[in-house]
């Protein structure tokens, strides 16, 4: 089970833990498993030490060499409405409208 800590910072430890896991039970070096996902082996190092600042695509492109994209449809939940009906079903805002009584005329430095 999966634990999201308090920091970012434990977050990315634990993720790249896991991805170090699953790289050694697929009996995978680093640099096959660059290779293999178009990621440098210095960001997967990276990665795998929970520093960086790595791409979504690039963590994307590992997950898939590592056969971890099925289980990547869990984070993101169905789309329900296409963009087009999100956008139809917005209310256009429209301009205030002046009222029809006496307009209040303020003078800076007035005290009225």
């Amino acid at each position: 089970m999966f634990v999201v800590s308090d920091t970012v910072e434990e977050t990315l430890a634990e993720v790249g833990r896991r991805i170090a896991s699953l790289r050694l039970s697929m009996n995978l070096s680093q640099q096959e498993l660059a290779l293999r996902s178009g990621v440098s082996k210095r960001s997967l190092e990276r990665l795998e030490q929970g520093v960086g600042n790595l791409q979504l695509k690039a963590f994307l492109s590992i997950c898939s060499a590592l056969r971890l994209t099925p289980g990547l449809e869990a984070l993101l939940p169905p789309v329900e409405l296409t963009p087009q009906q999100l956008f139809n079903r917005q209310r256009i805002r429209k301009r205030a409208r002046k009222r029809n009584g006496a307009q209040v005329t303020t003078i800076w430095g007035s005290d009225e």
